[in-house]
């Protein structure tokens, strides 16, 4: 079976993939399953920071020429996608209130550009903290936060069935809520314990354009063939 590489933004993508992602795939008969943190300093030498294309393409295309029985995806944010990202200005021009048509676009983009069959590009819609609102068992387990600010997590997932469509704005991104609402709230540390008590069967019941790409994987890896290839 190949490998399964996932191309992550930061520290805390990267603690998802190794406390959810990585044993949903063993427990399927999955493995060889890995995050990869985006090199993205001076020399593609620093991890983590800020993301261009340049940088981006060339974290995919040097796993995919280091090794060749691999798959390589991708787990970055559409909110606050850099400019430089293929065709992004083009995609403003869709009129999607919700943005998937936009996203889907510029995952095509990106596929075309790089063009390689063992790359499945993924960005998540809007970004990885809306994946936290599936469900209030998260905030339940974090102890930091007081009443008001739970019935406003609580009232946030409630109102927002699907919260990938939570709204990207400055002020009520999904990071944003989070920040205001939890006290001292640590992405890196907080964001993965909530991901693990919500469970990852709720967040794909919740969130379908991430069970796509989870679906999508799952065929690629057992070759069954039967998903949209760009």
């Amino acid at each position: 079976m190949k490998r399964l590489y996932i191309i992550v933004e930061g520290q805390t993508e990267e603690e998802f993939v190794n406390s959810l992602l990585i044993p949903f795939f063993t427990s399927i008969g999955i493995h060889n399953v890995s995050p990869l943190l985006l090199s993205t300093g001076s020399k593609h030498k620093q991890k983590g920071g800020g993301l261009n294309y340049d940088r981006f393409k060339y974290n995919i295309e040097s796993k995919l020429k280091s090794e060749k029985d691999i798959i390589v995806t991708s787990l970055i944010d559409f909110f606050k996608l850099d400019t430089s990202f293929p065709k992004f200005e083009e995609s403003k021009k869709i009129n999607d209130k919700d943005k998937v048509q936009r996203v889907d676009f510029l995952e095509k983009a990106i596929a075309e550009n790089i063009n390689s069959e063992r790359f499945i590009p993924y960005i998540q819609l809007h970004e990885f903290e809306g994946l936290l609102f599936s469900d209030t068992k998260g905030f339940d387990y974090l102890d930091k936060i007081d009443d008001d600010g739970r019935e406003k997590l609580y009232s946030i997932v409630r109102e927002n069935p699907n919260p990938e469509l939570l709204n990207d704005g400055l002020q009520t991104a999904p990071s944003k809520r989070l920040n205001d609402l939890i006290p001292a709230y640590d992405k890196s540390i907080d964001g993965p314990i909530i991901a693990i008590e919500n469970t990852l069967a709720t967040t794909m019941k919740k969130c379908p354009r991430f069970k796509n790409w989870i679906e999508t994987l799952i065929a690629e890896l057992k070759n069954e063939k039967n998903y949209f290839v760009y």
